[in-house]
């Protein structure tokens, strides 16, 4: 399976992961321009955070929907993704878009050590 990797909504810069570290981040899944679930930490290269353990941690709604909104084309479903220093607390309504390096780069973001990661919603 190829990454899942998205551009910050604020920056527009990637978020970047070399799939065992992360940017600090915080993703979204929003359906029809709602947020449907959240969470917060180091991006791990699959639309999804590590915990402490190094381990991603899974989205309570299964992953084929998931797909299905990140890939039904319309641009208030899918996945909203931020750097944590980037996001302002303000909900987003919109998908982010793509990075087509597949958040594969130089870390612009500086990596902190592991924390739990929380859900925010």
């Amino acid at each position: 399976m190829g990454c899942f990797s998205f551009k910050c909504k604020t920056c527009g810069q990637p978020i970047n992961s070399n799939s065992f570290r992360g940017e600090q981040c915080v993703l979204f899944l929003i359906k029809d321009g709602e947020i449907i679930e959240s969470m917060e930490g180091e991006y791990d290269s699959y639309g999804r955070v590590f915990n402490n353990g190094g381990h991603s941690v899974e989205w309570e709604i299964p992953w084929n929907d998931i797909c299905d909104l990140m890939f039904d084309k319309k641009k208030n479903n899918g996945m909203a993704a931020f750097h944590l220093n980037c996001y302002d607390g303000t909900p987003p309504t919109e998908e982010s878009e793509d990075d087509p390096n597949q958040g594969w780069g130089k870390f612009k973001i500086p990596s902190i050590p592991y924390q739990t990661p929380q859900r925010i919603s």
